[in-house]
């Protein structure tokens, strides 16, 4: 599933590439308990302007995130598992005016869905693309193991 340069389409800040890239992927099934830690994560990391977060922004979790980086200050690449947006959405006018944004497509402009093919390519793209990566998955996954109060008897 290699993907080559002249298969990649670009759209925004090209410099972003360059800051430390945090990728982020959530299945769209996982434990109600990673909600909360991912989006106090996701406050923190959109306050950071050395650092972009790369997503496709597809999951629940993911649009959620990206949200709360909207609001931010740090740099934002999505990369879709479709063709580019042939109109940028309103959503992101504010964030592209400011320089933050970088949309990478790497399909042709004619892959109008994301199929289980391209969103398997898309978050192989983000894992290499990133130089840290969070990744919160399952239902399956270890929940926060809080203290066991004394029981009263």
């Amino acid at each position: 599933m290699k993907v080559g340069e002249n298969d990649v389409t670009y759209l925004g800040n090209k410099q972003l590439l360059d800051r430390l890239k945090v990728g982020f992927l959530a299945s769209r099934k996982i434990s109600t308990s990673a909600i909360l830690p991912t989006l106090d994560w996701a406050v923190e990391i959109s306050k950071r302007t050395n650092v972009a977060v790369v997503s496709g922004f597809h999951s629940r979790l993911e649009k959620d995130v990206l949200k709360f980086l909207l609001q931010g200050k740090c740099g934002i690449i999505i990369v879709l598992a479709c063709g580019m947006y042939r109109k940028l959405p309103k959503i992101y006018d504010t964030v592209m005016k400011e320089n933050r944004l970088l949309i990478i497509s790497l399909e042709k402009e004619t892959v109008t869905r994301v199929s289980e093919r391209t969103a398997h390519k898309r978050n192989k793209y983000v894992e290499k693309l990133a130089d840290e990566l969070r990744q919160i998955y399952s239902l399956w996954q270890p929940v926060l193991k809080l203290p066991i109060l004394n029981r009263i008897h």
